[in-house]
């Protein structure tokens, strides 16, 4: 048996991806940043930082407020080098003391397997329950998200509505912006475009920039009146003063509409630069394409310049353009051929073409498996729609005849993730290794990545389950 690796990327819609704000003291307004989705209403006024050995001398004191505080601290790693272990173990004794956040924190922490906490579904609705005890009710968010996939309950979909409600009727922001999602999509209730509206529009007045971007997106899904478009606009607006760059991104968008004028696109092209130099990727790998437009050499290097500012920044498909365009391939026509074909097609030929190198590079009696035939890995519905990202790494046996055998996950962040990457995993089929001349079965580990993009968000868009195809990267 031989071992060999291989690599797989799944990028899905950006749903629900917070904003980070500035962080001016630590507390729970700094856990909520750090959060997201979870925790981000749960703030207290802004104080003075403390240093570390203040905070771990303060935890020594009685009082479950100060135990969170370090807990807090070692979760964020601000003040201190991040240390999920210690954090989990502050947000333990917190909650032995009556901390509802604490108890939060904790099923979230159960519910990953984070902080050396043993992964367990039912360990983490317990700490969440109890939270809900404590008068915690954004709790019921989490609750939604495990009988939504049937994750240590049965799943029932509907119980996941009523209590992803509950939270979004507390005026916790984050449940109301998935709540919005999920009629927007259908996702365990019938679809309602009003109700989806209505919950955004919930969240959005009270400052929330990712649900003001929302509001805009769910106005101009309606029936594209011109009153619909200036109100998308003026939504944008309230996100873009914020500094929201996909704010910016969304006004950018309602410059190129079919049918815009030249004037109009310029305008957008003014919005795609402002949200690129704000940082945002999927601007910059957007507005490279307009660059790549222009035939003169000196556009292409701007181009080139802002492809490479958002693959370093995380946004895969530009790094896909450069490495083309490094095989020998010209910047444009590498980014039109990212642009047209699909995903799954690009990277079938790209481990097609490793192996052709192989063939004549290496020794032609021995060659490791190459993918052939790749099934869809679908990104679970709960944890798109609360902006989760993570990577699995699996591994498995290829044998004689090309199948997967024995996949099993040697590393997760989500227990979520693993078992959607062993169920794609499981039916794709390789070439068999060979050793020797002789076909051998090959040991190989595959890590899979789920990632949110803007860029596939305007490209896709998700089907009746709220699930979308996959972009698997080299």
């Amino acid at each position: 048996m031989i071992l060999a690796s291989a690599r797989v990327r799944l990028t899905m819609p950006r749903v629900s991806m917070a904003r980070v704000p500035r962080r001016l003291g630590i507390g729970l307004s700094s856990l909520a940043a750090f959060a997201g989705v979870h925790l981000d209403t749960l703030a207290q006024p802004t104080r003075v930082p403390l240093t570390l050995p203040q905070l771990e001398a303060q935890a020594l004191n009685e009082g479950a407020d100060n135990k969170l505080e370090l807990a807090i601290a070692y979760d964020l790693g601000e003040i201190v080098a991040r240390n999920p272990a210690l954090a989990a173990e502050w947000y333990g004794r917190a909650a032995a003391l009556g901390s509802r956040e604490a108890e939060l924190r904790l099923g979230m922490f159960a519910e990953s397997g984070e902080g050396g906490v043993a992964q367990s579904y039912g360990v983490a609705r317990q700490h969440y329950e109890r939270a809900l005890e404590l008068g915690l009710p954004e709790a019921n968010l989490r609750l939604g998200v495990l009988y939504l996939e049937g994750w240590g309950v049965p799943r029932d979909p509907a119980e996941a509505v009523s209590r992803i409600r509950r939270a979004a009727e507390a005026d916790y922001r984050p449940a109301q912006r998935v709540l919005s999602d999920m009629y927007a999509a259908g996702i365990g209730t019938k679809a309602d475009r009003q109700e989806a509206l209505m919950w955004a529009e919930r969240a959005a007045r009270m400052a929330d920039p990712q649900a003001q971007v929302s509001v805009g997106g769910l106005l101009l899904n309606r029936l594209s009146r011109e009153e619909d478009l200036k109100l998308a606009r003026e939504w944008y607006q309230l996100s873009v003063e914020q500094e929201y760059t996909r704010g910016m991104l969304a006004m950018a968008a309602t410059f190129n509409r079919p049918g815009a004028t030249a004037e109009e696109r310029a305008i957008g092209r003014g919005w795609l630069k402002l949200a690129a130099g704000g940082g945002n990727t999927a601007a910059a790998f957007f507005l490279a394409g307009y660059l790549l437009a222009d035939p003169s050499a000196e556009r292409v290097e701007e181009a080139r310049i802002l492809l490479e500012q958002a693959a370093v920044g995380g946004e895969h498909i530009a790094r896909e353009v450069l490495e083309l365009a490094s095989a020998g391939r010209s910047l444009r026509d590498a980014f039109k051929h990212v642009a047209t074909v699909p995903q799954t097609a690009r990277y079938l030929a790209t481990q097609e073409a490793k192996r052709d190198v192989q063939a004549v590079q290496s020794d032609p009696t021995s060659r490791v498996p190459v993918i052939t035939k790749m099934t869809e890995v679908v990104y679970p519905t709960a944890l798109r729609l609360t902006g989760t990202t993570g990577e699995v790494l699996v591994e498995f046996v290829v044998d004689t005849s090309g199948r997967v055998r024995d996949p099993w996950v040697v590393k997760t962040t989500h227990q979520g993730f693993s078992e959607r990457a062993v169920e794609a995993v499981r039916s794709w089929r390789f070439s068999p290794g060979v050793r020797n001349g002789q076909v051998v079965n090959t040991r190989m580990r595959v890590p899979v990545y789920f990632t949110l993009s803007d860029v596939r968000q305007a490209r896709t868009r998700p089907n009746q389950t709220g699930e979308a195809p996959p972009n698997p990267a080299p």
